[in-house]
């Protein structure tokens, strides 16, 4: 579909008739023109130059219009999946893993090592660029959730998104129920066409409330996503893995709670750098599936072609105005 910018300047456009009317041609005296046999090549190049002309015209217009081709959505099929990044950006992802950081055994100094959350959005920036027929979207939460990329297969708008969440530290609080809730609802309206997932990248330090518990579940199963969370564990984290008397860490119920929903869910722990990226790995691994989605192709402005038409139809005129003659030979 196309449209136009100036959509007033298309009243020009009756000004394309002007060469069919008016040639511009020098005339010729001759004693008895009567007598000149019709000469059809003449006349076949006589119009010509006039449609010429007429084009030149009528793409000038089009080009003052300022032409274009509208946005379009044009269906591709892939292998990958659609996968929510649900990043935490909480002050915990701010500290060191457990092993990885040298020099971090005492309170660190913020800018000596590399961060949890600094790390983990590096492998995810590579993960993200190996599997370019992925639809990727992000999202980051804290005290509250923030909504950063929609799901697009664009790398530069992934990377772009990716990377912007490494230059601040984070805040104090984690809402991770909120998060879920919410990155769960950029599935809404769109068509299931192939794997979901939900990548969750947490330390865990938050605990969920009963009627979210029911939310997650219900959302989980109603888009039908698979759950994959990478759990980061620093110095002071004790695992996912219960004690003797139960769950009692908030990490350990919320895997508690994940483990038991009945729906796909696997938890990785990653306790150092190396071990994050045997996690996201195994999940480029397990989620490799044919997908359908809809590509969004821009808008494209058309009236440079159109002034690059028009110039080259006043070209071939002018280089046939030079090359009439002005006398019988």
């Amino acid at each position: 579909m196309f449209g136009v910018t100036h959509p007033l300047a298309l009243l020009l456009l009756p000004l394309a008739l002007l060469p069919f009317v008016c040639h511009g041609q020098r005339a010729v005296p001759h004693p008895a023109p009567d007598l000149l046999p019709t000469d059809g090549l003449s006349t076949l190049l006589d119009w010509g130059l006039r449609a010429v002309a007429a084009c030149a015209v009528l793409a000038m217009t089009l080009g003052m219009a300022g032409v274009y081709r509208a946005e379009e959505k044009i269906e591709r099929i892939g292998q990958g999946a659609q996968v929510v990044m649900l990043i935490d950006s909480s002050g915990s992802m701010d500290r060191p893993y457990v092993t990885g950081n040298k020099g971090t055994s005492r309170v660190p100094v913020w800018g000596t090592y590399r961060s949890k959350g600094q790390i983990a959005r590096e492998l995810l920036a590579q993960y993200a660029a190996r599997r370019p027929q992925d639809m990727f979207a992000l999202f980051v939460f804290s005290s509250n959730p923030i909504a950063v990329l929609p799901l697009t297969e664009k790398q530069d708008a992934i990377q772009a998104a990716i990377a912007a969440g490494m230059i601040e530290r984070g805040l104090a609080t984690t809402d991770l129920a909120a998060g879920i809730v919410q990155s769960l609802e950029y599935f809404r309206d769109q068509a299931f066409t192939g794997s979901r997932v939900m990548l969750l990248l947490s330390d865990g330090s938050a605990t969920l409330t009963l009627p979210m518990q029911d939310r997650i579940r219900n959302l989980l199963e109603k888009y039908r996503v698979s759950l994959y969370w990478l759990y980061m564990r620093d110095q002071h984290s004790p695992g996912l893995t219960p004690g003797r008397n139960g769950a009692t860490a908030p990490e350990q119920q919320v895997h508690e709670f994940f483990s038991n929903m009945g729906l796909p869910y696997r938890a990785y722990s990653a306790e150092d750098p190396s071990a994050l990226k045997e996690a996201i790995a195994e999940v480029d691994k397990l989620q490799n599936l044919p997908i359908r989605y809809q590509d969004i192709v821009p808008r494209t402005d058309l009236a440079a072609w159109c002034y690059g038409a028009a110039l080259a139809g006043l070209v071939v005129v002018l280089l046939a105005r030079l090359a009439e003659v002005e006398a019988w030979a």
